[in-house]
């Protein structure tokens, strides 16, 4: 009797046109996500970023220092500008949209080299090499640094005005359940984005609504979080996703697939601000059982004015979200503690 309901409920959910609405756009955020991971994670993009076995070793490509593609340089494939923070590993570099220069930022003094401005204004070091003291705020430490490019993805999510997007990047000595622990758990979501205030489930739908081939579908439903403001002069947000989470069928890797949808009837609370969100969510694929690998993607649009100070630095701590998560998960594997 219980299988006959839940058959009935999910023929009724399948029928409604705001389910479907929210099946294509599970569907459409999980193929950007797709994108990005192949880019990021796949064997084509591992090679940019420097990770693949054909080429030398990690500890040698650390010693020449950060690896800063441009687009079609030095690299097997094209690769248009990406108008956001990159972070891989936990070395951050901010490509302006118009400029083949990123600029590298870090609370230590480096030299300049090749061109690049190496600011000391930020926490985030793009020369680990040079800088592996981790008390003076750089969550990279040598031979673990790398820099990597972005796809045709990137610009795709981005195409619509008012977008701004980040990439982390980045390798774990911990297990793949320890990584999306701190990812997803509320008591520890504050761990790497201080900012969330609260996530509510909206409406919990039927699993089996999203197919995707190779993955089983583990939670699907809309879900609204609110975040607290990053300045005085700018208000609060919230958002309102549909969110999807799956898993590989062969238990190597796990997603979280978020994109904004619209629901006129659900108001936006008082004080604060509806952002949209183009693509958000994160793989965690296992390379070993205490070791894996993340991709974590996050590309919004605030809807409404955000000064340049205030992107210019919320946009470096998003981008920083997977080496968080990884140094989180690494402290609990040692000391039994998340903090």
């Amino acid at each position: 009797a219980e299988v006959a309901d839940a058959e009935e409920a999910e023929a009724e959910a399948a029928g409604d046109p705001c389910v479907r609405a929210a099946v294509a756009t599970a569907l459409e955020a999980h193929r950007v996500l797709e994108e990005h991971v192949a880019a990021c994670d796949g064997e084509e993009g591992r090679r940019c970023l420097g990770l693949g076995e054909e080429w030398r070793s990690l500890s040698e490509r650390a010693r020449e220092g950060p690896r800063l593609h441009e687009s079609g340089r030095d690299c097997a494939r094209s690769h248009p500008t990406w108008c956001g923070e990159v972070a891989v590993n936990g070395a951050s570099s901010r490509p302006p949209a118009l400029s083949s220069q990123p600029t590298l930022r870090c609370r230590r003094s480096h030299p300049t080299r090749q061109g690049v401005d190496v600011r000391t204004t930020d926490a985030f070091c793009g020369q680990a090499q040079r800088c592996v003291s981790r008390d003076r705020g750089c969550l990279s430490a040598a031979p673990r640094l790398h820099l990597g490019c972005t796809s045709a993805a990137s610009r795709r999510s981005c195409g619509q005005a008012g977008v701004n997007g980040a990439i982390g990047v980045g390798d774990a000595a911990a297990s793949s359940e320890a990584v999306r622990a701190v990812l997803a758990d509320p008591d520890k979501r504050r761990l790497t984005d201080p900012l969330w205030q609260s996530t509510e489930v909206v409406r919990s739908l039927p699993s089996r609504l999203v197919r995707i081939e190779g993955w089983r579908t583990l939670e699907f439903g809309i879900v609204t979080e609110r975040f607290k403001a990053p300045a005085v002069v700018v208000s609060p947000r919230d958002s309102l996703v549909v969110r999807v989470r799956l898993k590989s069928v062969d238990g190597t890797r796990v997603r979280l697939v978020q994109r904004s949808v619209d629901a006129p009837a659900l108001a936006v609370p008082r004080g604060y601000v509806r952002l949209r969100l183009a693509c958000g969510g994160y793989q965690i694929r296992a390379v070993a059982p205490d070791r894996c690998t993340t991709v974590y993607v996050n590309a919004l649009d605030p809807n409404g004015y955000v000064p340049k100070p205030v992107v210019r630095t919320t946009m470096p701590d998003r981008a920083m979200t997977v080496a968080k998560a990884a140094q989180a998960a690494e402290r609990h594997r040692k000391t039994g503690k998340w903090r």
